[in-house]
């Protein structure tokens, strides 16, 4: 009896709960899960929204970049782009002479990041003692998107002659907002693209 008696003792012994201290520990360790899942999610929020940001920024490069290139390499005839704001851009269509060609500034200096491509520091609009960037030759894009958002591109290109039969585009683009200049958080650099238009 004294046995079973021990026996009994030692199941009521087992078949104990959590102690108070093991369901507070178990408490922190959740939170912390949930508090670095919470961390996870913004991230990759910011991460698919600047994705998307540069996606319509590679379509809008795209989209100058294959008007320009429709067009024979003499003309100087512009082209009428329309934006979702019924902003009308005239895409400026003639080239000039290497190494500058004509358009937006190009970066030359081999040490910049933008080496090769538009210079993003450019003044969209002449501030003294900055210079604009060249009429015909850059426009602030709106972009539509659902539920009435807007989003602004800094659209820039440059156009080298190459010979007379054939042109080299170089087309730049960013989104223009406090999140997305140089220092944020968001930051990201211009999508660049470049193409050789001809016949």
């Amino acid at each position: 009896m004294k046995a079973k008696m021990e026996l009994m003792v030692g199941r009521g012994k087992q078949e104990d709960g959590m102690s108070l201290i093991e369901l507070m520990i178990a408490m922190v360790v959740l939170a912390v899960g949930l508090g670095a899942l919470t961390v996870l999610f913004i991230s990759s929020a910011s991460a698919d929204n600047r994705n998307s940001r540069d996606t319509s920024a590679t379509l809008l490069s795209q989209l100058v970049l294959e008007q320009i290139s429709a067009q024979h390499p003499n003309s100087t005839a512009s082209i009428i782009l329309t934006d979702c704001a019924g902003n009308q851009w005239d895409i400026a269509t003639a080239g000039a002479a290497a190494p500058s060609g004509v358009g937006a500034t190009l970066v030359t200096d081999p040490a910049s990041q933008y080496y090769g491509g538009i210079d993003p520091t450019q003044a969209y609009a002449a501030v003294p003692p900055a210079t604009a960037a060249v009429p015909g030759y850059a426009m602030q894009y709106v972009d539509c998107n659902t539920g009435g958002r807007q989003a602004v591109f800094d659209v820039r290109w440059n156009i080298i002659n190459v010979s007379p039969y054939a042109r080299m585009i170089t087309v730049s683009s960013r989104q223009l907002s406090p999140s997305s200049q140089l220092g944020n958080r968001t930051f990201a650099l211009p999508v660049t693209l470049r193409g050789i238009g001809g016949m």
